[in-house]
């Protein structure tokens, strides 16, 4: 019995209709589950419905009549475009139509699987390749250690003379680990490497047979857990192996970008260097009592905050056309007439900042600045870093050796009125006014 949905016609002159958008024209386009977009492909929709059982006079039916809903425009997702081949398939051939639905499904379950797979293959070699990155990325930092701290020595940061020591013992430590580190990342990372370029295989040949049985992957399922395995033992001798240097790596590295950090903010300074002077810290803060932005700087002698601010340079009609930032010493202290600094709440929000109480001959109590939890952290270490006198003992260690005369204490004598100065005299002091006659009396 003929169906009359299907077209007739005369035997052995059995054409496929061709109906959509004219020759020339740009037609639908297709969005694959993996987001490929390709153009709409007729050939393959028929061949897919005569797989499922259709007859070629029904699967060019159906095309036909999928054909005219695909209009050119946005992309048309795969799911949506084989439901709507299923529905119409369904009212010819309902058979061809759920094994053409049960396939496509098992299709996606066997691709969404395969995919999953080929991911977590990939991820494994990804991660043998990090293993071998991150030797040479702790190789190329230790190896750049040298000119990193020569370059501050030449901008005048001359603390922290146990960098360049350190540094020194860590290039020794690493000279003699490497050789054998390189060697065994690259004999267990070549076994997980041919291992997954094995499994690649089998996926890739896999993929390319008509067969979707999900069972026929579990083959390269099973051979995932001692691939990862493997990738375990290797990446556990390299971390053993570097995790001592790469923590010394990060103490030393912390110093010395703080003293970069330190140096790029003071290329801003506004105070001019006292003689012996050289720096120690510079941070962002802000002078809650003023509510100034601004800069702290701590070197071996002095308690600086500068007030940021913005100048205008240019006006036209009225409206500022070029400006520039500037900074103003605000405040200016011998180190010694800090009484303490400490790290705390501050601010109506209770953020991280710093409490400086100075001593009563400065002329000012207390400042409170809002800074961050590190920078706060770093500004009290190198406070006690030179309030304990260690910052002074290490510059001195470093000088050219003094004369007797430098080495004994002088008293200090007004030279205009020829007056002793028996005051206290604070660490970072380098000059005070007689109190006799008011001169200015230099004590260095």
């Amino acid at each position: 019995m003929s169906d009359p949905n299907i077209p007739r016609h005369s035997p052995g002159n059995f054409r496929v209709q061709r109906t959509g958008p004219p020759m020339g024209a740009r037609g639908p386009m297709i969005v694959k589950r993996d987001g490929q977009v390709e153009p709409f492909n007729r050939v393959k929709m028929i061949e897919s419905m005569r797989h499922a059982g259709a007859t070629p006079q029904q699967a060019s039916l159906v095309t036909n009549r999928v054909v005219t809903r695909l209009q050119p425009g946005p992309p048309i997702p795969s799911r949506q475009v084989s439901t709507m081949v299923a529905r119409s398939l369904s009212h010819v051939n309902p058979t061809a139509s759920r094994n053409y639905a049960d396939t496509r499904d098992q299709k996606l379950a066997y691709n969404e699987r395969a995919n999953r797979l080929s991911a977590q293959i990939a991820a494994i070699n990804q991660q043998v390749n990090s293993a071998t990155l991150r030797i040479g990325n702790l190789d190329s930092k230790i190896q750049g250690l040298p000119s990193r701290i020569s370059q501050i020595r030449k901008s005048n940061f001359r603390v922290m003379t146990h960098l360049e020591t350190d540094q020194a013992t860590l290039f020794d430590e690493w000279l003699g680990l490497s050789p054998e580190l390189r060697n065994t990342a690259n004999l267990k990372g070549e076994v997980v490497r041919n291992q997954v370029q094995d499994l690649q295989q089998v996926l890739t040949n896999k993929l390319g047979l008509p067969d979707y049985n999900v069972s026929s992957l579990q083959e390269i399922e099973s051979a995932i857990p001692q691939l990862r395995s493997n990738l375990s033992e290797m990446q556990s001798s390299i971390v053993n192996a570097m995790s001592p240097l790469e923590q010394k790596l990060e103490s030393i590295n912390q110093e010395v970008e703080q003293a970069e950090n330190t140096l790029s903010l003071l290329q801003g300074a506004s105070f001019p260097w006292e003689e012996g002077e050289t720096p120690i810290l510079s941070i962002r803060a802000k002078d809650l009592d003023s509510d100034f932005e601004g800069v702290i700087t701590l070197t071996n002698l002095n308690f600086v905050f500068e007030q940021e601010k913005e100048v205008v340079l240019k006006k036209t009609l009225f409206v500022v056309t070029e400006k520039k930032t500037i900074r103003e010493v605000k405040v200016q202290k011998p180190i010694g007439m800090i009484a303490s600094l400490i790290h705390g709440k501050v601010g109506f929000f209770k953020g991280s900042g710093l409490f400086v109480k100075f001593v009563p001959e400065s002329g000012i109590r207390e400042m409170k600045f809002d800074t961050s939890s590190e920078d706060a952290d770093w500004i009290t270490k190198s406070y006690n870093y030179v309030n304990s006198g260690q910052a002074e003992t290490e510059l001195a260690a470093a000088a050219p050796p003094a004369t007797k005369e430098q080495v004994t204490p002088q008293l200090v004598i007004c030279k205009v009125c020829g007056a002793p100065y028996t005051e206290k005299v604070f660490r970072g002091q380098t000059s005070v006014n007689c109190k006799y006659c008011g001169a200015v009396v230099s004590i260095k």
